[in-house]
């Protein structure tokens, strides 16, 4: 391997570690909103669907909570209590599970777009057409320019067909399955099922992203250093997880027999 190829390898294998990191794991649903909303940031707001999709990970996770406390206030003589919070958990994993891979997806392939050094690599993991779109968001951002409206509208489309070809629909659909079976499925399918969920962002698109943008930042769900600002929020957690990594890799090789002891 030469120089250039292993400097690209690396540069590969990072993005890859990063974006596994700051999608986190399948309830870290504001984490992948911090991640979501930098990318519609960055894009300076041309990737209305990355802040759909932020949106969209809070009212899932609000409508986890509120499911979890209708199961607690039934007591514990009500008939299939327990089966409907193995249903609740089996939903939540799978809900979070699909937002997980979908926010890697999106940040992998924005990232990948963004960097000249890794094109073979984005031309060989993003579909052309999404490539082209987000070629011409980074083009326009650089600029100082907006795309226009039927340049977001088919970023958008594009993104999500890329990000839903990543979601385990079999396990989705048996979580939905064992929630139906319990008292708490009407409940949950008013809360986060696919059609609502669904309306709630045609609902935010007609409202504009801007107003949306201006919602997210005011939830209380949320770290105040977010609020504050997303921008510097976004880079400490990067940080943060970064420095997390290292030191796992630190203490993995500390284990190793015979290994020379690293330095911190």
């Amino acid at each position: 391997m030469d120089i250039i190829a292993a400097h690209q390898h690396g540069l590969i294998e990072q993005l890859e570690a990063d974006a596994a990191a700051l999608a986190g794991r399948a309830r870290d649903h504001g984490q992948r909103t911090v991640v979501l909303h930098h990318l519609y940031d960055h894009a300076r707001g041309s990737h209305g669907w990355a802040l759909g999709e932020a949106r969209q990970g809070l009212r899932i996770a609000a409508g986890l909570e509120a499911l979890g406390k209708r199961i607690e206030r039934w007591g514990w003589m009500t008939k299939g209590r327990d089966e409907a919070r193995a249903g609740l958990n089996l939903l939540a994993e799978a809900l979070g599970e699909a937002a997980r891979s979908r926010t890697e997806a999106a940040y992998r392939a924005y990232r990948l777009s963004a960097t000249a050094a890794l094109r073979c690599e984005a031309e060989t993991n993003i579909p052309p057409g999404l490539l082209a779109l987000l070629d011409r968001c980074h083009s326009a951002r650089r600029a100082g320019e907006y795309l226009s409206v039927e340049e977001e509208c088919a970023l958008a489309e594009e993104s999500e067909r890329f990000a839903a070809a990543t979601v385990d629909m079999q396990s989705i659909e048996d979580a939905w399955t064992a929630v139906s079976a319990t008292a708490l499925g009407r409940a949950a399918r008013r809360l986060v099922g696919a059609k609502v969920l669904s309306r709630h962002m045609c609902r935010d698109k007609r409202r504009g992203w801007a107003r949306v943008e201006r919602q997210l930042r005011n939830e209380t769900t949320l770290p105040p250093s977010f609020r504050a600002n997303p921008a510097q929020h976004f880079y400490a957690l990067q940080h943060m997880l970064q420095e997390r990594r290292r030191q796992q890799w630190r203490e993995a090789c500390d284990r190793e027999p015979g290994a020379f002891e690293l330095a911190a």
